[in-house]
């Protein structure tokens, strides 16, 4: 079974956080369970860049990324992967980390300017992916030598220009390519809901079309809304199942949304599924 694990960066501030995820890692791979984490860093990089003077602007839950932020984002995604594989050590993970053009596992190519749906503005998000090619060869390499690669979120293009990307897009990108059984985004959120202010209004299970449907409503918002996008991708070609997991500190423990433990994750999680 092979399972890729998307990070958010709001997951990782903490190292309690860290190394409880880095055990949930280690007792899934016990079961023979292939992982592969991706990580973002977003919340991290807005703090340096805003440290730094160096303006924070997003739409639709999107990042615009200057050369000052893609500068930023180097150092910032480089540390944050170094704190993940310190943590995975620690419980004698055999973890190797790396940028998600290494060993040509990403062919990119910088993402033209594109239309926002709410007002049909076209935005230049900057120095942004646009993916062209994932070749699988490295991470099966890496998995067939015992190793747990661990992904940050640097692309570059064919004249070697470093280009950020949404760590969603680049997640479900591989989860394709790697044909996973499962994508699982540990996030800072408790899953999906169809009202933020109403715990009641938490979905449990969603089918594909019924995705579809509530992205169309607007019902989802922010940064849940790349989440979700690329969700309905993965899905839509060959991804069995996609779950969004807490990966906050709650009444279940680190790594779960406060509800009734649930195997495998150890944990409850919104899930979109087939059909």
């Amino acid at each position: 079974m092979k399972v890729l694990i998307k990070l958010s960066g709001k997951v990782l501030e903490s190292r309690q956080l860290r190394h409880s995820l880095a055990e949930q890692v280690k007792i899934l791979e016990s079961g023979g369970i292939k992982i592969l984490l991706v990580h973002g860093a977003g919340k991290q990089l807005s703090e340096y860049c805003r440290r730094g003077d160096i303006p924070v602007v997003q739409h639709g839950g999107r990042r615009v990324t200057s050369l000052e932020v893609l500068d930023a984002a180097v150092k910032v995604f480089s540390s944050v992967n170094r704190e993940i594989i310190a943590d995975l050590a620690t419980l004698g993970n055999r973890a190797v980390g790396f940028s998600a053009f290494d060993g040509k596992l990403t062919a990119a190519s910088r993402r033209p300017p594109i239309a926002i749906e709410q007002d049909g503005e076209k935005i230049d998000f900057g120095y942004v992916a646009r993916l062209e090619k994932v070749d699988p060869g490295l991470i099966e390499a890496l998995w067939s030598a015992g190793f747990t690669p661990v992904v940050s979120c640097l692309c570059a293009d064919a004249e070697g220009q470093l280009l950020n990307i949404n760590a969603d897009t680049l997640a479900a990108e591989l989860a394709i390519a790697l044909a996973v059984d499962s994508l699982v985004s540990v996030s800072d959120v408790e899953g999906l809901f169809m009202d933020l202010d109403d715990p009641e209004s938490f979905i449990s299970s969603l089918s594909l079309e019924g995705a579809r449907k509530l992205l169309a409503q607007g019902i989802f918002r922010d940064g849940m809304i790349p989440k979700i996008q690329n969700a309905i991708s993965a899905l839509e070609r060959g991804v069995p199942a996609y779950h969004l997991v807490s990966g906050l500190s709650a009444e279940g423990g680190p790594g779960c949304p406060g509800r009734q433990v649930r195997d495998p994750y150890q944990c409850e999680f919104s899930s979109l599924n087939f059909p």
